[in-house]
Formats: C-alpha cells, sequence, structure tokens
C-alpha cells in the first residue's frame, strides 16, 4: 500500500493537472463561443493527452464533434436508431408502368419491414447487439398483395405517407410539392418523438426501398450536374461481389431518360425541387429527421450511400448540418464520393470544420443503417478519450 501522503501528493497534483479538462468545459458551455470555436478548443484538448498528436485519428474529429455539440467534456453517448421506409415508382416492373431498375422486386420492401418487425432482419440483430433502441416508420411502401398490421412497437406507418410510394420518375414527378413537404415533416416529427423518448444524444437514420441507389444517383445527378456514368454502381446485389455490369448500364439508361425528361439545369443546386422530381419518401422523411436532429444540436452516424445523399440535401438546405456529421461506412456506391465532396464544400464556405472520411471501408452495402450501427462502438469510443483518457501532465505527474 502507498503511505497516505504519497497519494495525496498525488491526487493534488491530479487535481492541479485537471486544469486543461476545467478550461476545456468552461469554453464549451460559454455562450459566446460558437461550433468552430469550441470544436477546435477540444481538438486543442485532446492534442495535451497521453499519446501521439492525432494519433487516434478520426476518432478525435468524432470526440471534438460530439463534445462541442453537447458543449460536454463527459459527453453522453444515448444512440436511437430510425429507419424510414418507401417504394419507388421507378421500381416497379415495367407491366406496373416502372422501368424494373433493381436486382430485386419490389415486394421485398414489404419483406424487410416484415422481418424488422418480428426482429429477426439485419438492422434488428445489429441494433440489439449494439444496444441501440430501433424504430422503423413506413413513409411510402407500395400496397402489398396482402394488407399486414405492423406491431407499431418496432414498425409503423406515418400519417403523412405517401400513398402507394412514388411515381416512374422518367414520366413524371416522383411526388407532389405537398408530397415532399409532408415527408420531411414526417421525418421531423418522427425523429423528434424518438429522441424525446428515449432522451438520445446521437441519432442514426437507416432506410429500406427497393431502387433507392437508382433514385440517390439520380438527386445527385439532377443537384450537382454530374456525369451519370460517374455515379452509378449495382445497388442491391444477387451476386457475392455485388458488382453485375448490365445492371449497372441499366441504371444509366434510366438515370439520362429521367435528366432529359424533367432538363437537369432547373434541379441544380435545388433541392426541394430534385425531391419532387425524382426523389423518394424515405430519402426526403431522413432529410427531414437531419433537420430536426441539427435544430437540437444532435450528432449524426451517417450510414452508407443512400443517407449520406439524404444527408447532402440537408446540407444544400441548411449548411450547418455539416458540424453534425460522423460519416460511418464508405459505400461501394460511387455517387457518396460526389456526395461527400458536395458536403466538405459546403462546410468549408461556411467556415465550419469538415467532417472525416467514413470510418468504416468493409464494403458495408445492406442498406437498414447496418453501417452506422456496426460503427457505434467507435462513438462511444470517441466519447470515452475525451472524458476519460489522461492528459500528458498526469501521467508524467505520476508518482511509482
Amino acid at each position: 500500500f502507498l503511505p497516505a501522503e504519497s497519494i495525496m501528493s498525488s491526487t493534488d497534483g491530479n487535481n492541479n493537472n485537471r486544469s486543461e479538462s476545467c478550461a476545456l468545459a468552461a469554453t464549451l458551455i460559454d455562450p459566446e463561443q460558437n461550433f468552430p470555436q469550441r470544436y477546435d478548443a477540444v481538438r486543442s484538448y485532446l492534442d495535451s493527452l497521453a499519446k501521439p498528436v492525432g494519433s487516434l485519428g478520426s476518432i478525435e474529429d468524432y470526440a471534438a464533434r460530439i463534445a462541442a455539440l453537447q458543449r460536454s467534456v463527459n459527453p453522453k453517448v444515448t444512440p436511437v436508431c430510425l429507419i424510414f421506409a418507401g417504394d419507388h415508382g421507378v421500381a416497379k416492373d415495367k407491366s406496373e408502368g416502372g422501368m424494373n431498375c433493381s436486382s430485386y422486386p419490389q415486394a421485398v420492401s414489404r419483406k424487410v419491414l416484415e422481418g424488422l418487425d418480428h426482429g429477426i432482419a439485419g438492422a434488428s440483430v445489429l441494433a440489439r447487439c449494439n444496444d441501440v433502441p430501433l424504430r422503423v416508420v413506413d413513409v411510402g411502401l407500395a400496397d402489398g398483395p396482402t394488407e399486414y398490421e405492423w406491431s407499431k412497437t418496432v414498425v409503423r406507418s406515418s400519417e403523412s405517407k405517401v400513398k402507394g410510394g412514388t411515381k416512374n420518375f422518367c414520366k413524371g414527378d416522383a411526388m407532389s410539392e405537398s408530397e415532399v413537404e409532408q415527408c420531411i415533416l414526417a421525418g421531423r416529427k418522427e425523429t423528434g418523438k424518438f429522441i424525446d423518448e428515449v432522451e438520445a444524444s446521437i441519432v442514426l437514420f437507416g432506410e429500406v426501398g427497393i431502387g433507392n441507389t437508382t433514385t440517390s444517383s439520380a438527386l445527385i445527378a439532377a443537384l450537382t450536374g454530374v456525369d451519370v456514368e460517374s455515379l452509378c454502381g449495382t445497388g442491391a446485389s444477387t451476386n457475392r461481389d455485388g458488382i453485375n455490369d448490365e445492371v449497372i448500364t441499366k441504371k444509366i439508361s434510366i438515370i439520362k431518360k429521367a435528366m432529359q425528361h424533367h432538363g437537369a439545369s432547373p434541379m441544380k443546386d435545388a433541392p426541394l425541387k430534385a425531391l419532387k422530381a425524382v426523389g423518394g419518401a424515405e430519402i426526403a422523411a431522413i432529410c427531414g429527421g437531419i433537420l430536426e436532429s441539427s435544430k437540437r444540436d444532435i450528432p449524426i452516424l451517417v450510414d452508407g450511400f443512400i443517407v449520406t445523399t439524404a444527408a447532402m440535401i440537408a446540407c444544400q438546405i441548411d449548411p450547418s448540418v455539416t458540424r453534425l456529421l460522423l460519416f460511418a461506412t464508405q459505400s461501394t456506391e460511387k455517387g457518396q464520393d460526389i456526395a461527400l465532396n458536395v458536403i466538405s464544400d459546403i462546410a468549408l464556405s461556411h467556415n465550419i470544420p469538415v467532417p472525416v472520411i467514413p470510418a468504416l471501408n468493409m464494403h458495408l452495402r445492406m442498406g437498414e443503417g447496418t453501417g452506422a450501427l456496426l460503427a457505434m462502438p467507435l462513438v462511444r469510443s470517441s466519447c470515452a478519450v475525451v472524458a476519460e483518457l489522461a492528459t500528458l501532465n498526469e501521467v508524467l505527474g505520476l508518482e511509482m
């Protein structure tokens, strides 16, 4: 056992050396400090910890972003995962007026929700093992052959649902203006409700909707004007490597047809017009959920391609959204890099710290928020680093 005076001496030293933490706490609660100033203060504090400067890489950005948003040196991690589901007219079979854009029939969307409702789908399993409450909201599924009553415990239907899903955007607008507005509002309402119920401090968004990689690619093409060939991947694939050149060629043709029908220039940098012309109900709802989270200063753990597309749209509507974003996973879809570049440019132009590159690069392409759920341990770790890791001065002051 150490002598009492030795313990007291060590404790006194630690108290003195915690001055860095106290100074950071004062900065974080100062109402005069804006987000970039708070973020920079946390990064400076992280540089003082017992590790080589910057050696925890993206974890340090996560830590600084979350602590700055929560204004706390002891950021809490209380996550929720909210999945929005919607069907796409462009994914319907050609006999039903669609373009048959996906490797899977549209009916699969409803079956995925049934699996989620029974707790046996991918997001169900990963949410359980990572201790993340899960909720799924139908904002635009197509009608099924039989009516299935959602449990309303996990899966529920929105009161503002786009009946029957969106329309085929190669032949007309995917949604009406009022449908876009009601989906964004539904996303805000459901997100706010879930946050309040759990007192959540971080939100993970996911999506379900056969054809939504085609829709996301169309949205990015419309909003950025980039060449369609540089956007498209296979999406939900029927083979293990996730590459199907025939499907990619079909998607490129479909999106080009949509751009010709609508005229690309009116949609460029016009997120609400683009959502109306070529959007998806679940993408609009996620966009609304992100905007609601921004209003509450709650960080977002961003899943793959579709959620990144919704985040890009939210940033175009409100550039301050860029401060919230923690990108969980690098998508196999090429269009995600274009969306990430747009988000980075928006952050830079508004003097907001640019979000770091996606944390995981594991060829994830399942959707349902699974990439974000898999990244939750990184979020927990980042908060523990800022709250618990000793400063270099504390370590140097230890008495053996």
